[in-house]
């Protein structure tokens, strides 16, 4: 269908009060088609909308996407430095899925480490609670990420064990692309998690799950904004999976969060163990180019 007539149909049934001006593709959409939609009321006011449109079977990683942003927006709403775009549409229209969100503008400038770092821990300390997980399952990327909530008899290490560490591993397995050597050392950190993971703070929070730096921009009012979450409920420290592989950020954002929500004694060691699910991921998504740091980083948590 041509770009014209998809963005015209969904507006045309869903946003009758607004008049398509123009329909531009953007970056963003790695996985889907996106575009940056100028739109009219009958005043002649214009908006502009974020608009990202796939195969009818990508409706649920849509929806999924829409119920995080939800979550976090609910926390946002009190924190003046952080803004969360909430869906406006999540549905399937003329044979295609799609998801509306307002446009944010950029303010076209670099993410503050420090601003950034302390908005994260104004989040996460807004979140405090017991809860594991999330009441549906996400996505990390294209990749099913499985989730619980509020189960009595799940603790934390049971799981990063099953729910992480063991899905991705078994994920790799079967695709054929685990090492003997990463099976191995794998299964040893699984089977040592309790000891690895040990010290941190008892609490869980409501994490973004995947903030490596494409999903974290500065708006024109300054605030720190995120997107396209993989949220759930867990130890603030998985946060910082994504943040150490694909963050951007240096020592100004550590100390920064640290001054708000300081995390226990030997963080850092523990965060390797997060990295190690995102690098799992990563090689499941993209091919054996990521089985070295894979291999690297569960034999770096075994000799710590």
């Amino acid at each position: 269908m041509p770009l014209s007539q998809s963005i015209d149909r969904l507006f045309n049934q869903c946003f009758y009060d607004w008049q398509v001006q123009s329909a531009t593709p953007v970056g963003g959409g790695c996985i889907s088609r996106a575009w940056r939609v100028e739109a009219a009321d009958e005043s002649g006011s214009v908006t502009h909308f974020f608009v990202k449109e796939n195969d009818t079977s990508f409706l649920d990683n849509f929806q999924a996407e829409a119920d995080g942003l939800e979550a976090l927006a609910g926390l946002a709403d009190s924190i003046d430095s952080l803004h969360i775009p909430r869906a406006l549409l999540v549905d399937v229209i003329s044979g295609s899925a799609f998801l509306v969100l307002p446009w944010v503008e950029s303010n076209g400038g670099r993410n503050d480490d420090a601003t950034f770092g302390q908005t994260l821990a104004l989040l996460h300390r807004s979140s405090v609670g017991q809860e594991i997980g999330f009441p549906r399952d996400n996505f990390l990327g294209a990749s099913r990420q499985r989730n619980v909530l509020d189960s009595d008899d799940l603790s934390w290490i049971e799981f990063v064990a099953e729910y992480r560490l063991g899905e991705q591993l078994k994920a790799a397995v079967d695709a054929g692309r685990a090492s003997k050597t990463l099976r191995r050392d794998v299964r040893k950190v699984i089977d040592t998690l309790n000891d690895r993971l040990t010290g941190r703070r008892p609490e869980t929070v409501l994490l973004h799950g995947d903030l490596w730096s494409g999903n974290v921009m500065r708006d024109s009012h300054n605030r720190t904004v995120l997107i396209d979450p993989a949220a759930y409920r867990g130890c603030a420290e998985a946060e910082f999976g994504m943040i150490r592989l694909f963050g951007g950020v240096g020592a100004k954002f550590d100390d920064a969060y640290q001054s708000i929500y300081p995390l226990a004694d030997g963080w850092q060691r523990r965060v390797e163990v997060y990295v190690l699910y995102h690098l799992l991921n990563h090689l499941n998504l993209f091919g054996n180019v990521y089985l070295p740091q894979c291999e690297q980083s569960a034999q770096r948590i075994m000799r710590n």
